[in-house]
């Protein structure tokens, strides 16, 4: 029997549709899958073989359904497997059509850490029908949202999103300036952002979490967080190019650790559309600017 199993460096963030987003974090390309595929991916990941994770699959159909679902389910394993999402102690599960096409969009770059400019849309398949590969490519990064959707009627948060309260920025009193120093610190803290973006992503990501444990000596405050976002975003606006939610995190981040303080970095989807986002948390709160409004639709895939 074929024993699958999930890398490390593969994260997941649940939907409320029963499905979910995989992200890995060496390339940062985010992946969707839809319910039925998730059962199977559920099933993988708990150390079980191909076989045993198809027929509780097949459990839930009609009989007549069962080689459809079961040739679904070795194109996904197939297709999990080659994108490294997925792997394999034994023989790999074979497709019965050589010539079948994958269920996944192909990567048509080398990875690297740099965000689109547009957002792209994930094309989820339906979790009504018994297939199982349901895995396509929403974006290469995660990339800034501009909101997020409302809730359903009836339905609730997560306790995620009811854990991480936003934080406002404090701005301090109209026409104040900045002392050179802390300007200063946004702009290098800025810099850092927009070189480390330039790096493959699993580097970004190491040297991030490498960068907290060496420098950065205790926790900052949800207060401290804040006064560093505020001073990244003042530095933004001098800054002709981008400076999106990737870069103003990352810039934060920076900022915090030449202060020796250290912030969780994270990466979050949300669907309906598949949009991503990168924020900064400190003391389990979200730090968000004054006069912006929480994304509270995004959900941690990544943190650091």
């Amino acid at each position: 029997m074929t024993r699958l199993n999930v890398p490390d460096h593969v994260h997941e963030s649940v939907a409320s549709h029963g499905g979910s987003v995989l992200l890995d974090a060496r390339s940062g390309r985010c992946f969707a899958m839809n319910s039925v595929a998730r059962t199977l991916w559920r099933e993988w990941r708990r150390g079980q073989d191909f076989e045993s994770a198809v027929n509780l699959l097949t459990s839930r159909y009609p009989a007549p359904q069962h080689d459809q679902i079961r040739e679904d389910a070795r194109r996904l394993a197939d297709d999990l497997i080659g994108r490294g999402l997925l792997t394999a102690e034994g023989p790999e599960p074979v497709r019965d059509t050589p010539d079948a096409e994958p269920h996944a969009e192909t990567p048509d770059t080398e990875p690297h850490a740099e965000t689109p400019d547009t957002e792209r849309r994930a094309e989820t398949p339906h979790a009504e029908t018994p297939k199982a590969a349901g895995v396509a490519r929403a974006a290469r990064t995660p990339a800034a949202a501009g909101g997020s959707p409302p809730h359903a009627p009836g339905q609730l948060p997560t306790a995620a999103m009811r854990m991480m309260a936003a934080v406002p920025v404090c701005q301090g009193r109209a026409g104040e300036r900045r002392s050179a120093a802390a300007t200063a610190a946004g702009l290098l803290g800025l810099m850092v952002a927009l070189l480390l973006i330039r790096l493959p992503f699993g580097v970004l990501v190491h040297t991030v979490d490498r960068a907290a444990r060496w420098r950065c000596g205790r926790e900052a405050t949800s207060r401290e967080a804040a006064d560093a976002l505020a001073v990244v975003r003042s530095a933004a606006e001098c800054y002709p190019g981008r400076a999106a939610c990737l870069e103003l995190s990352l810039a934060t981040v920076a900022v915090l650790a030449l202060r020796g303080r250290r912030a969780v970095w994270c990466v979050g989807v949300a669907e309906d559309p598949y949009r991503f986002h990168a924020w900064v948390e400190a003391q389990g709160v979200r730090v968000i600017p004054a006069g912006e409004y929480e994304e509270a639709g995004f959900r941690r895939v990544l943190s650091v």
